[in-house]
């Protein structure tokens, strides 16, 4: 597998990976979306993100959403093919042994639910 040296000088490990690795999704729209954004935010000076600040920031996420749990009283939820692979993917490549997809959509669910908790409720009494 060829590796792209401005990223990452090492090759990769997983064999299966798909060739634009780069983006976890396969898909162009985040790249668009990202480049749209960029395009209309008035220009700022780039701060440089440093390794120590993405493994932090890797260390929260993971904690928040890829930690394995036991679901009970369970309930089947209907999703889009598409959205569940995407799910297994992130929960399979970035999760610890017993993070599911299951586990992942119950920790993405239940941080939206606590974010917007006053909004929803304000949106309740109108």
């Amino acid at each position: 597998m060829k590796s792209d040296n401005s990223i990452n000088p090492t090759p990769a490990v997983n064999s299966t990976t798909p060739a634009n690795a780069d983006n976890l999704f396969d898909n162009e729209q985040a790249e668009t979306e990202a480049t749209a954004i960029s395009a209309t935010t008035e220009p700022s000076k780039q701060q440089r993100i440093g390794k120590q600040q993405r493994k932090s920031d890797f260390a929260e996420f993971k904690a928040t959403f890829l930690a394995p749990a036991k679901l009970v009283n369970r309930h089947a939820l209907n999703i889009e093919g598409d959205l569940w692979n995407q799910l297994e993917r992130v929960s399979r490549i970035l999760g610890d042994r017993g993070t599911t997809v299951s586990s992942y959509a119950n920790a993405i669910l239940a941080e939206h639910l606590k974010q917007y908790a006053d909004d929803i409720e304000i949106w309740r009494k109108l």
